[in-house]
């Protein structure tokens, strides 16, 4: 796609830049790539759920927010990737709490359940309901974390605190009447007046506690299995 810059200036002066200048193109400009008959095709999912982008400091995203417009923040991004996993995990037949959504300098955002599954996990939305078949014996409380990398299958978990699940190269997973309650991860909002919180964190208005987890990471090949509150036996 031809790519053009599009600066955002503080005002009229155009001496000062307003936000990064970043490269963009236009989805207008597709159908010039393509031949008189070529057959196109298209998918229409929410936006919420397929285009979250960043783009917006807190300031401005709840600007965007008053105007009922998505915010753009990094907290609003990922509260969407978190929303759309659970609606996977959920047309999948698992069944996933949702929590009311908390202030977090100002914005509202719905943090928790926070579940985070990498393209080592599942890349499709066929490979992820693959992975877990027995979608009803799978329960996630609403202020839960849940994070899957590797070759995890999950049969029976009832989840409520934080689970990590870390399978490498060549492991082979099964959570398997798997009940996990812990303390977890609590999303704590920051105060406006903040100074000792490094960019990266101050710009999501929030900070993670974690107070509680079952961590499992396994790096030596073969086939494992996790059960009752998160003991790992090879098999």
């Amino acid at each position: 796609m031809p790519e053009f810059v599009n600066p955002k200036y503080t005002d009229a002066s155009r001496t000062s830049f307003k936000k990064p200048t970043r490269l963009e193109c236009m989805m207008q400009d597709i159908p010039r790539l393509l031949a008189a008959g070529d057959r196109v095709g298209f998918t229409d999912f929410d936006r919420w759920f397929s285009f979250s982008p960043i783009k917006n400091s807190i300031d401005q995203a709840l600007k965007a927010h008053a105007d009922g417009v998505y915010a753009a923040s990094p907290g609003a991004a990922e509260e969407k990737v978190y929303r759309a996993n659970a609606a996977l995990l959920r047309l999948a037949g698992a069944t996933v709490e949702s929590a009311p959504p908390r202030e977090y300098l100002g914005l509202p955002l719905a943090l928790q359940p926070a579940i985070a599954m990498t393209p080592r996990f599942a890349l499709t939305v066929d490979a992820l309901i693959a992975r877990v078949p027995t979608g009803a014996s799978v329960t996630i409380s609403s202020r839960s974390t849940l994070l899957l990398d590797g070759d995890v299958t999950l049969h029976e978990l009832q989840l409520d605190g934080t689970l990590v699940v870390r399978a490498a190269r060549g492991v082979q997973v099964h959570i398997l009447g798997c009940a996990i309650h812990n303390a977890g991860w609590v999303f704590v909002p920051l105060k406006a007046d903040s100074v000792d919180v490094p960019p990266p964190i101050a710009i999501r208005g929030y900070r993670v506690s974690k107070l509680e987890a079952v961590e499992i990471e396994i790096t030596e090949p073969g086939n494992y299995q996790l059960v009752g509150n998160g003991v790992v036996r090879k098999v």
